[in-house]
């Protein structure tokens, strides 16, 4: 493998220098066990020795062709879809390249062959699969030479296994994508793909986390407990307690699609996770339609509404009931509210998708925080 390896790597130097590049931060390594003939994460390029073998130099250019343009889309380093399997996440990112890279010797399975929507997002995709657009029925069109679905099924999932959040390796991408003045076979639109994906995004997860420690509350309590920090135990000492009022208003009109108000969900959920011990959430459309309060996970919801949509009614419920947060999940497409007088309540928007934080982010971030749910 490492001759191999080197002769194209040598040809690469001149012709493809982004793909030579981002594949030189990582290192060669060796693994027998996994069922995919080349992968990345970690900092690694993992290959299988045994299924090497039998490729051609053109598959074996062919597969770390792919691995590179997966690289400098970072889908290894960068983006793991919440609630979604290593399987979708693998075969997500394999549309993703399909979809936007065109080369002759590239065979890459294309959304069209899912009967997708082509241009989504890498999450789009792999929530879409998880929910139950099945590739592996497309052997073919995968490179599945006659592999049955069980097989594709794990080259898939083997193929996103060691991808993990990794800022250094996303900003050594970075700048490997900032560098390249020659893009080679990536030239159009593959390459504006990824010098727009250098402008700062925002990751609602961490803005999530930011925004309770922004937020949060305290309250001081006298206790025989504790040692004043004068007298000692001749006096009372004080503990803090920590208490938070937070506000999630779901978007249920009827622009927002059944999918999103799951992955809404899924961001009510997520609060206990970054130490809500309870949340309020109200759902809404043109008015405030119900209001629940929440101190553990919720597996089921129901919808009420699906009307139209004013976000004056979250932000008035919000001030009138004097909440320390609120955060809004929606697709943005409603009327500018008006934030009252007297409004202290931190405000977070969550949007739907990219394009809906694209189109409304100007207007929203006059009363608030941005962030979008798809990074």
């Amino acid at each position: 493998m490492q001759e191999r390896y080197t002769k194209i790597m040598q040809d690469w130097f001149l012709l493809e220098p982004a793909l030579f590049q981002v594949l030189c931060i990582h290192e060669l390594s060796a693994n027998e066990q996994m069922s995919c003939p080349v992968r990345s994460g970690r900092k690694l390029l993992e290959y299988n020795p045994n299924i090497i073998r039998e490729m051609t130099n053109a598959a074996l250019e062919e597969a770390l062709r792919a691995e590179a343009v997966r690289i400098l889309l970072k889908h290894p380093y960068e983006r793991r879809p919440d609630g979604c399997s290593q399987r979708a996440a693998g075969l997500a990112s394999n549309l993703v390249i399909g979809d936007n890279y065109t080369h002759a010797r590239l065979r890459m399975i294309k959304p069209q062959d899912l009967n997708l929507k082509r241009g989504m997002s890498y999450e789009w995709y792999a929530r879409e699969i998880e929910n139950g657009s099945d590739g592996e029925n497309q052997n073919d069109n995968d490179g599945g030479n006659g592999k049955s679905n069980s097989e594709l099924s794990q080259q898939h999932s083997d193929l996103a296994e060691l991808w993990e959040d990794d800022e250094l390796t996303v900003q050594a991408i970075n700048g490997v994508i900032s560098s390249v003045k020659d893009w080679g076979s990536l030239a159009g639109n593959l390459a504006e793909i990824l010098q727009t994906s250098l402008k700062a995004k925002i990751n609602w997860k961490n803005v999530f986390s930011g925004f309770r420690a922004n937020i949060l509350s305290s309250k001081k309590k006298l206790t025989r407990m504790k040692p004043n920090r004068r007298t000692g135990f001749q006096n009372m000492g004080s503990v803090r307690q920590f208490d938070t009022k937070l506000l999630i208003a779901i978007d249920v009109s009827g622009s927002v699609t059944t999918q999103s108000l799951r992955y809404f969900y899924g961001v009510v959920n997520s609060a206990f996770r970054y130490g809500f011990e309870s949340v309020d959430v109200i759902q809404f459309d043109c008015g405030v339609r119900s209001v629940h309060t929440l101190k553990k996970v919720i597996r089921e919801q129901m919808i009420i509404g699906r009307g139209g949509t004013s976000f004056q009614e979250p932000i008035n419920y919000a001030h009138e009931h004097e909440y320390d947060g609120l955060l809004i999940l929606t697709d943005g497409y409603a009327p500018q509210p008006v934030i009252p007088d007297g409004f202290k309540t931190r405000l977070l928007w969550v949007c739907e998708n990219e394009n809906c934080y694209k189109n409304h982010k100007k207007w929203m971030e006059e009363s608030g925080r941005v962030c979008t749910m798809q990074i």
